[in-house]
Protein backbone atom coordinates (compact mmCIF):
# COMPACT_ATOMS: atom_id res chain seq x y z
CA UNK A 1 0.00 0.00 0.00
CA UNK A 2 2.90 2.30 0.69
CA UNK A 3 4.29 1.91 -2.68
CA UNK A 4 1.29 2.39 -4.66
CA UNK A 5 0.60 5.74 -2.29
CA UNK A 6 4.20 6.65 -3.17
CA UNK A 7 3.56 5.77 -7.31
CA UNK A 8 0.34 7.67 -6.93
CA UNK A 9 2.29 10.41 -4.97
CA UNK A 10 4.68 10.70 -8.42
CA UNK A 11 2.27 10.33 -10.84
CA UNK A 12 0.46 13.60 -9.42
CA UNK A 13 3.32 15.63 -9.25
CA UNK A 14 4.54 14.94 -12.85
CA UNK A 15 1.05 15.86 -13.85
CA UNK A 16 1.21 18.84 -12.25
CA UNK A 17 4.56 19.40 -14.03
CA UNK A 18 3.57 18.82 -17.81
CA UNK A 19 0.37 21.08 -16.94
CA UNK A 20 2.58 24.32 -15.98
CA UNK A 21 5.55 23.25 -19.15
CA UNK A 22 2.36 22.69 -21.33
CA UNK A 23 0.13 25.67 -20.47
CA UNK A 24 -1.28 27.91 -23.03
CA UNK A 25 0.35 31.52 -23.29
CA UNK A 26 -1.60 34.19 -21.83
CA UNK A 27 -2.08 37.71 -21.55
CA UNK A 28 -2.62 39.14 -18.21
CA UNK A 29 -2.55 43.06 -16.91
CA UNK A 30 0.68 44.39 -15.85
CA UNK A 31 2.13 44.41 -12.35
CA UNK A 32 3.76 41.18 -10.37
CA UNK A 33 6.22 40.07 -12.91
CA UNK A 34 6.08 43.66 -14.69
CA UNK A 35 8.47 45.94 -13.56
CA UNK A 36 10.95 48.51 -15.07
CA UNK A 37 14.05 47.15 -13.91
CA UNK A 38 13.17 43.80 -15.39
CA UNK A 39 13.43 45.33 -18.63
CA UNK A 40 15.99 43.13 -21.02
CA UNK A 41 19.82 45.14 -21.26
CA UNK A 42 20.08 47.09 -23.32
CA UNK A 43 17.33 48.54 -23.79
CA UNK A 44 17.52 49.66 -27.13
CA UNK A 45 17.58 46.62 -28.39
CA UNK A 46 14.86 44.79 -25.90
CA UNK A 47 11.91 47.73 -27.25
CA UNK A 48 10.32 47.99 -30.52
CA UNK A 49 7.46 50.32 -31.70
CA UNK A 50 4.33 49.86 -34.19
CA UNK A 51 1.76 51.66 -35.52
CA UNK A 52 3.79 55.01 -35.90
CA UNK A 53 5.06 54.76 -32.32
CA UNK A 54 1.88 53.98 -30.63
CA UNK A 55 2.40 50.60 -30.07
CA UNK A 56 5.74 49.34 -27.64
CA UNK A 57 6.98 45.98 -27.21
CA UNK A 58 9.53 45.54 -24.29
CA UNK A 59 11.20 42.17 -23.59
CA UNK A 60 11.69 41.74 -19.64
CA UNK A 61 13.56 39.24 -17.57
CA UNK A 62 12.29 38.83 -14.12
CA UNK A 63 14.87 36.14 -13.01
CA UNK A 64 12.58 33.70 -11.77
CA UNK A 65 11.56 31.29 -12.39
CA UNK A 66 14.69 30.22 -13.78
CA UNK A 67 13.72 28.35 -16.63
CA UNK A 68 10.75 30.68 -17.67
CA UNK A 69 12.08 34.07 -16.66
CA UNK A 70 11.26 36.13 -19.84
CA UNK A 71 7.83 38.08 -20.57
CA UNK A 72 6.54 40.42 -23.27
CA UNK A 73 4.85 43.54 -22.33
CA UNK A 74 2.94 45.49 -24.87
CA UNK A 75 1.68 49.37 -24.19
CA UNK A 76 -0.58 49.95 -26.18
CA UNK A 77 -3.39 52.80 -26.50
CA UNK A 78 -6.92 52.41 -24.42
CA UNK A 79 -9.77 54.13 -25.96
CA UNK A 80 -11.58 53.90 -22.82
CA UNK A 81 -9.58 55.81 -21.02
CA UNK A 82 -10.59 59.32 -20.34
CA UNK A 83 -7.30 61.12 -19.53
CA UNK A 84 -5.69 59.13 -22.46
CA UNK A 85 -3.64 56.80 -20.85
CA UNK A 86 -2.13 53.70 -22.32
CA UNK A 87 -2.80 50.05 -21.22
CA UNK A 88 -0.13 47.18 -20.61
CA UNK A 89 -0.50 43.78 -20.48
CA UNK A 90 2.03 40.77 -20.66
CA UNK A 91 2.61 38.14 -23.03
CA UNK A 92 3.38 35.07 -20.71
CA UNK A 93 3.45 31.40 -20.95
CA UNK A 94 0.48 29.90 -18.91
CA UNK A 95 0.53 32.65 -15.82
CA UNK A 96 1.48 36.06 -14.50
CA UNK A 97 4.63 34.91 -13.30
CA UNK A 98 5.40 31.85 -15.95
CA UNK A 99 7.92 33.07 -19.16
CA UNK A 100 8.86 31.47 -21.65
CA UNK A 101 12.37 30.90 -21.93
CA UNK A 102 13.26 33.28 -24.56
CA UNK A 103 11.29 36.37 -26.39
CA UNK A 104 12.66 37.76 -29.66
CA UNK A 105 11.96 41.69 -30.27
CA UNK A 106 13.83 41.71 -32.89
CA UNK A 107 12.23 39.17 -34.96
CA UNK A 108 9.00 40.10 -33.99
CA UNK A 109 7.12 40.34 -37.44
CA UNK A 110 4.08 42.94 -37.69
CA UNK A 111 0.91 42.65 -40.42
CA UNK A 112 -1.90 44.79 -40.56
CA UNK A 113 -5.63 44.31 -40.83
CA UNK A 114 -7.63 47.52 -41.02
CA UNK A 115 -10.65 45.64 -39.67
CA UNK A 116 -9.11 43.46 -36.79
CA UNK A 117 -6.31 45.31 -35.98
CA UNK A 118 -2.17 45.52 -36.16
CA UNK A 119 -0.70 41.45 -35.63
CA UNK A 120 2.52 40.84 -34.22
CA UNK A 121 3.97 37.51 -34.11
CA UNK A 122 6.14 37.05 -31.86
CA UNK A 123 9.10 33.77 -31.55
CA UNK A 124 9.36 32.38 -28.16
CA UNK A 125 11.01 29.94 -27.32
CA UNK A 126 8.83 27.10 -24.97
CA UNK A 127 10.15 25.48 -21.47
CA UNK A 128 9.45 21.86 -21.65
CA UNK A 129 11.78 19.90 -19.17
CA UNK A 130 14.77 20.33 -17.47
CA UNK A 131 16.89 19.97 -20.86
CA UNK A 132 14.42 20.49 -23.97
CA UNK A 133 13.05 23.46 -25.26
CA UNK A 134 11.07 24.16 -28.37
CA UNK A 135 10.51 27.50 -30.48
CA UNK A 136 7.44 28.63 -31.76
CA UNK A 137 5.62 31.68 -32.58
CA UNK A 138 2.69 33.74 -31.04
CA UNK A 139 0.12 35.35 -32.53
CA UNK A 140 -1.25 38.82 -30.34
CA UNK A 141 -3.34 40.77 -32.19
CA UNK A 142 -4.01 44.67 -31.14
CA UNK A 143 -7.24 46.14 -31.59
CA UNK A 144 -6.32 49.94 -31.18
CA UNK A 145 -10.38 51.17 -32.27
CA UNK A 146 -11.53 48.83 -29.39
CA UNK A 147 -8.33 48.30 -27.22
CA UNK A 148 -8.47 44.39 -27.35
CA UNK A 149 -5.57 42.61 -26.93
CA UNK A 150 -5.76 38.88 -27.51
CA UNK A 151 -3.74 35.69 -28.42
CA UNK A 152 -4.78 34.33 -32.12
Amino acid sequence: MIKLLGKTVLLAALANVTSVAFAEPTISQCGGSTRVDAIVEPWSQATRTFANGKIRIIALDTAEPACCSFHLAIIAPNPGDEMGLRQCVTLNDGGEWTGFQAVSVKNTRSSYDAGRGLLLSVPVERYIDGIRSTKLTVDVRINQATGAITIE
